[in-house]
């Protein structure tokens, strides 16, 4: 079982520290959930600027290859395919080169007529209109009707001989006219024109990226990394239609990654997404601030808790255990155990308050001990005087009868058995030999002989070794007296007799008085036994002696001992006396 200080540390444990650091712990989970939400919705707004940048970017590559594909020199060369106005051409050739010049992100121009010819404004080598065709590349091109199409470096690598990474950007050239295709032109752009975007993003270190539907990257200032696929488990989830974040491992470390759709389309078909990736570790300096503030505080709890257990619970605990000694040891009956002194002046109260306590209920219960004790003397000296006016009178009256007779030998044998009743009856203390007890109602019974004219005869019989042993004195006389009374009377002239016997059994002394009378009527029987049952008096003019001697032996030696009657009808009674012998 638990001890009282184990269950008080229990209890804080469970109110106090458990609370607080669950409490630690959901707000490190909310401002950790909080800050990520509102770093991602920054970013989102952050790829929102830089999506419009790029269209703006795009648009003005756009404007060019509008200006291009309109133009009259490229409109009649492709329509004739005439060159005997060389220098016409020539010259809107060098207009056209100068105006691609003056875009520094424009890196090439080719020019494809439906025939296979090939114009191109540097000398780079240029893929055959052939090979785009089997590509499948330029049925693309055809279906947006003049539309620009473009190929992010990824995707363009497989087409074009260039050996670094470039946009680009095609479209059919119609006739402004008859809107017949003409011819095809290709727009090679450096990634000049994506950098600056994407460098101006601010918010630490990060990775800006622009991804397809399948996770291959197809932009980012790394060029390592184009031409990859995201490394991502959740990026299969991605929602194309909508923005959004979640927290994934990238490049070995748990970050932020958050999406948005790009505006920027292709003309293929191929939804683009822009991708921030930002380490957990470089956003999360707040969250370590409170995670860090937490772990102090459940610290300084415990080691609050550690005192508050040595400097306080340990102490109550103590004199809460104590207490409980003191009290159990009090209930058995040590009343001289007293409580130590505390130094906190509340249980030092509480202390000298228990031991005033017992210190009275000790008095007190020295005052009932002393006060029932006199209440038992002076009973037991009711009792045991009831009995000598109640017999000396019958005596004296006796006596006064044989007076006026004149038997003179009668009259003396009765006054010397009177003389050995008297002196037993009113001399010495509570108790005599058995033998001196045997001897007084042996007195008794001469004295009623003559008074009954020798109607009944008595037997006595008691062990050698009781006889020494002491006993309450004037138990067996009223018992005989009682006998005499009520046993032998109204009887007829056939022979009375009384058996006295005395043994040891059991370790304790007995004493059985059996007469052969009339016997007890079963209705006082019963009263009787329920008197002794219920310790008072029943009010019956029968069993006067037989409840007095049983409370006396009751009161001087204890409820185990006193009297046990048993009686049938015209056959006689039978009492038993028990009281202990010496040592006993």
């Amino acid at each position: 079982m638990l001890k009282f200080q184990h269950k008080l540390i229990i209890a804080f444990i469970s109110f106090v520290l458990i609370p607080i650091i669950i409490l630690g712990v959901v707000s490190y989970k909310i401002s950790s959930t909080t800050l990520q939400k509102n770093i991602s919705e920054q970013m989102i707004q952050t790829l929102k600027a830089v999506d419009r940048n790029l269209l703006a970017a795009v648009s003005e590559v756009n404007s060019f290859s509008d200006y291009v594909v309109s133009s009259t020199a490229i409109q009649d060369y492709l329509n004739t395919q005439n060159t005997s106005s060389i220098y016409e051409f020539y010259s809107n050739q060098q207009e056209i080169a100068g105006k691609m010049y003056g875009n520094s992100q424009i890196d090439n121009l080719v020019l494809y007529t439906n025939d296979g010819n090939v114009i191109t404004y540097t000398d780079d080598r240029v893929t055959s209109l052939d090979t785009l065709r089997s590509s499948l590349f330029l049925d693309k091109v055809l279906q947006q009707k003049g539309r620009p199409v473009w190929l992010t470096p990824y995707e363009n690598q497989n087409l074009f001989f260039s050996q670094d990474y470039i946009l680009t950007q095609s479209r059919v050239v119609k006739d402004l006219n008859t809107l017949d295709n003409l011819g095809y032109l290709i727009l090679q752009v450096k990634l000049d024109l994506f950098d600056p975007i994407f460098k101006d993003i601010y918010g630490g270190p990060s990775h800006e990226l622009i991804v397809n539907k399948a996770g291959t990257v197809l932009y980012s200032l790394n060029r390592n990394f184009i031409g990859k696929t995201l490394d991502i488990q959740s990026f299969s989830e991605f929602p194309t239609n909508k923005s959004g974040y979640f927290t994934d491992e990238w490049d070995g470390e748990k970050s932020l990654i958050t999406y948005m759709p790009s505006s920027f389309e292709t003309g293929s078909n191929s939804q683009l997404i822009l991708v921030s990736i930002k380490p957990l570790k470089t956003i999360a300096s707040e969250v370590v601030n409170i995670r860090n503030t937490m772990l102090v505080v459940v610290g300084f709890t415990v080691l609050t808790a550690g005192l508050f257990n040595l400097l306080y619970l340990k102490r109550i605990s103590r004199f809460i255990h104590e207490l409980l000694i003191r009290m159990k040891q009090v209930e058995s009956g040590r009343l001289s155990k007293r409580m130590g002194r505390f130094k906190f002046q509340e249980l030092q109260n509480i202390s000298q308050g228990f031991n005033n306590m017992i210190g009275k209920l000790q008095q007190l219960m020295s005052d009932i001990e002393i006060e029932q004790e006199r209440k038992r003397e002076a009973q037991f000296r009711v009792l045991q005087q009831q009995i000598n006016p109640h017999f000396l009178y019958n005596t004296l009256e006796s006596i006064n009868a044989l007076a006026a007779l004149n038997g003179q030998r009668e009259i003396s044998k009765m006054t010397i058995n009177l003389g050995k009743l008297l002196r037993i009856s009113i001399n010495g203390g509570y108790e005599v030999n058995v033998k001196d007890e045997i001897r007084h109602v042996i007195s008794y019974l001469e004295i009623q002989k003559i008074r009954f004219n020798n109607r009944f005869s008595f037997e006595v019989d008691v062990e050698e070794e009781l006889n020494n042993s002491p006993v309450l004195k004037l138990i067996l006389q009223p018992l005989v007296e009682n006998v005499l009374n009520h046993a032998f009377s109204n009887t007829d002239d056939e022979e009375r007799l009384i058996k006295i016997r005395g043994r040891v059994s059991n370790s304790q002394g007995e004493f059985w008085i059996e007469d052969n009378g009339k016997g007890i009527d079963e209705h006082v029987l019963m009263e009787l036994n329920q008197w002794k049952l219920e310790n008072h008096h029943t009010q019956t003019s029968n069993g006067h002696g037989v409840r007095n001697v049983d409370e006396r032996i009751r009161l001087f030696y204890g409820e185990k001992y006193g009297l046990i009657i048993c009686s049938t009808k015209n056959e006689g009674t039978i009492i038993k006396i028990s009281f202990p012998i010496k040592g006993d």
